[in-house]
């Protein structure tokens, strides 16, 4: 049976796709979808139209509303369940690169955690280099820092898995590119997913897996905040002036990136069956929200007067970041301070339980402008916003869309004109392997025409 890789691009739109691929700027998506049976699945819940609740459901053919799923970290509420779990059980060797908010319990191959679920824990233990890395760079993108601490196990680790010159090259070019203009720092997780795939296919060669998921958020990150800049004319509001020029160029040069990609996939694969998947899509968004975090942690919990031996601060995704406590009164106190936290006659916080000793928080304020204003803290200190606060990236110009990508490499290649549930995925993987799809998955598996002669 041929090994299937599944290609994970989180919120690629399929309509950008097609446009690309137009204009000759995908040569190898071209490729792909040419030699594929093509689908554009529907993810259908506006209301929890989210990738860390969307991309569950896709792996385990539960729709959200029946899963539970809701936040990042939640995948205990599918142990036991999905692709990787059932393939394992049916005794396929699996590989699992970063596929978000899964189950990563023990399989028989390789586990990669995605970097918003660190408590997760990669198999085999030595891929800890690779990951704590991983999710230093990812977690803190928004400040542009990387933890130094955690950089040279990582080179360590990657020098002898799988580094190629050229990916060594592209991390040099980055570095230089920076020194002299800082303004493209936003450029550092094209670099992170060359090594990522490095480090990938090395693994699937030495772990002779038989399905094996690769997962990337760079792009979905260049939409949600460089959709304006790309294409301004489809937006009330102009960019803000004191963004970068490159830009511009971020959410092409993303798919260009994927473009590469590809085309590294079906060079180092040519014998194995390639599927495509997106979970959802990007489409513009005319707003002017932006999101703004904590300039320096330490300086915030000081500022509230919380006690830093009882509470301890972690960043999650973009603005929000997890307060956690040693006990039920540290947990009440930070609350009641976070309640009455404000900037001018609004609430500075909002938050919400993920844990009993956790709380998620985010900063409330969301609309762009130059001066906010002035936070007054429970115990009448007060200081300028942009003291304690930064802006990350710039103006929000993507949202989430329903529509998503789900192409099956096969010998008889269409593309089929009705879109398919999201919770469709699942089964239709499992069928590629001749296993029997369990109760839970509801949905039927797609026909894909002669993929069991493949």
């Amino acid at each position: 049976m041929r090994r299937t890789i599944q290609i994970e691009f989180n919120e690629l739109s399929p309509t950008l796709i097609d446009e690309f691929i137009g204009a000759g700027e995908l040569p190898n998506f071209r490729r792909l979808q040419e030699s594929s049976a093509v689908f554009v699945t529907d993810a259908s819940d506006e209301n929890n139209l989210e990738p860390w609740v969307q991309w569950p459901t896709l792996h385990t053919g539960i729709a959200d509303r029946d899963h539970g799923i809701q936040h990042l970290g939640e995948a205990k509420r599918v142990i036991g369940r999905g692709i990787a779990r059932e393939l394992a059980d049916a005794g396929f060797k699996v590989g699992v690169f970063g596929s978000m908010n899964l189950d990563y319990g023990p399989l028989d191959g390789f586990v990669v955690p995605d970097p918003w679920n660190p408590g997760a824990t990669p198999h085999p233990v030595s891929l800890g280099a690779f990951t704590k890395f991983v999710v230093s760079a990812v977690q803190e993108n928004s400040a542009n820092t990387l933890d130094k601490q955690a950089a040279v196990p990582f080179l360590a680790y990657i020098a002898t898995h799988g580094l190629t010159p050229a990916t060594a090259a592209l991390a040099a070019r980055q570095l230089v590119g920076e020194r002299r203009d800082s303004g493209l720092k936003w450029r550092r997780s094209i670099v992170l997913d060359a090594i990522s795939y490095d480090v990938f296919r090395k693994l699937v060669r030495r772990n002779d897996v038989a399905y094996a998921t690769f997962f990337s958020n760079s792009t979905a990150h260049f939409q949600h905040y460089f959709w304006r800049n790309f294409r301004p004319e489809s937006f009330s509001a102009p960019p803000p002036p004191e963004d970068h020029p490159s830009l511009t160029e971020a959410v092409l040069t993303g798919y260009r990136n994927y473009d590469r990609l590809i085309g590294r996939f079906m060079a180092d694969f040519p014998h194995d069956r390639l599927v495509f998947a997106t979970a959802l899509s990007q489409q513009p968004w005319d707003t002017t929200k932006c999101t703004y975090r904590p300039s320096d942690f330490d300086r915030l919990l000081d500022m509230l007067e919380l006690d830093p031996n009882r509470t301890s601060v972690a960043p999650v995704m973009a603005e929000e970041f997890l307060l956690s406590f040693s006990d039920e009164a540290s947990a009440e106190e930070a609350l009641t301070r976070l309640r009455g936290s404000s900037v001018g006659d609004q609430p500075l916080f909002r938050f919400e339980h993920a844990e009993p000793l956790r709380v998620k928080v985010g900063c409330a304020v969301n609309e762009w402008s130059p001066s906010v204003g002035t936070v007054t803290l429970p115990s009448g200190r007060q200081a300028p916003f942009e003291d304690l606060f930064s802006r990350i990236h710039t103006i929000r110009s993507g949202r989430h869309h329903p529509d998503g990508c789900f192409w099956v490499q096969c010998s008889t290649p269409r593309r089929c004109g009705e879109k398919i549930p999201l919770t469709s995925v699942a089964p239709t993987i499992l069928r590629i392997f001749g296993v029997d799809p369990p109760s839970y998955m509801k949905d039927p598996a797609v026909e894909i025409l002669s993929l069991e002669n493949d």
